[in-house]
């Protein structure tokens, strides 16, 4: 290879002299009017409204014209929406990237050799490998039968609770129940009194209703016994004829009542 071909090769690849169009010459390979026209389809997109106003201002010659002003409130109008929708564009976008960015969960094997730590690169062979990877079957089987256990001592509690408010209720039915027996058997204590209560204030309503007759017989009695004693006395002064003329004896009194209701007869000895 000669030093020429090898000049040529350095000014082609832009080595030397420097030049950095050389290479990026290749890769441009659109025609002219294709760049004019991204050119013109990328007019706007970043622009703000005052700069797209100076545009149309300098396009249309008559501003007073009716087609004028259309043009430029549609051109505002799609302006104000490009700015809205790429606004929106760019929350979506960053509320995607943070989902993409969340941690997601690995299942690495430790570098723990028992109690001591290594650092630095380790290499694992395959019985190494084996102990680290039962370690970690059983660090996990270790986290599964805690979870389990939490779940049944949840449940347990969750039973317990639910036993004990039933025999909460129970026993309020319980008491309500006893209460609600006390109050029939005070009812019916209460309604046996009132009616032994009645019947011993008739019963006392009949023994003065008694005594009372008894009393006005005994002074009916008293009269009558007094007035057939009165011509007795008068036929002592009499002949002997009026004796027997006299009114017959007076009848037995009839016999006493007691407070109980029970009649008594006078003892012989005391008639």
């Amino acid at each position: 290879m000669t030093s020429e071909l090898i000049l040529k090769s350095f000014q082609a690849t832009g080595v030397w002299p420097m030049d950095a169009d050389a290479v990026l010459k290749r890769f441009n390979n659109r025609p002219p009017q294709q760049d004019e026209d991204a050119e013109i389809g990328e007019h706007g997109e970043g622009d703000s409204w005052p700069k797209l106003r100076k545009i149309s201002d300098a396009a249309v010659a008559d501003k007073a014209r009716i087609e004028a002003k259309r043009l430029s409130r549609s051109l505002h109008s799609l302006q104000v929406n490009n700015e809205l929708l790429r606004t929106r564009n760019e929350e979506l976008q960053h509320e995607l990237n943070v989902i993409k960015k969340r941690p997601t969960q690995r299942t690495t094997l430790t570098t723990q050799d028992g109690d001591d730590w290594h650092g630095g690169a380790v290499f694992y062979s395959p019985r190494k490998l084996a102990r680290d990877r039962a370690r970690k079957a059983a660090e996990l089987d270790e986290a599964a039968q805690l979870q389990l256990q939490k779940s049944r001592d949840r449940k347990a509690k969750v039973a317990a609770t639910a036993h004990k408010k039933q025999q909460q209720e129970e026993a309020k039915f319980a008491r309500q129940r006893a209460a609600e027996e006390r109050r029939e058997a005070k009812k019916a204590q209460a309604e046996v009194l009132a009616a032994e209560r009645a019947l011993k204030k008739q019963q006392h309503d009949a023994l003065i209703a008694q005594k009372s007759h008894d009393t006005l017989n005994k002074r009916k009695r008293k009269v009558s016994h007094s007035v057939a004693k009165n011509p007795t006395k008068r036929c002592c002064v009499v002949a002997a004829r009026s004796r027997v003329d006299a009114a017959p004896p007076a009848a037995s009194p009839p016999p006493k009542i007691t407070a109980r209701g029970r009649s008594s007869r006078l003892p012989a000895k005391y008639k």
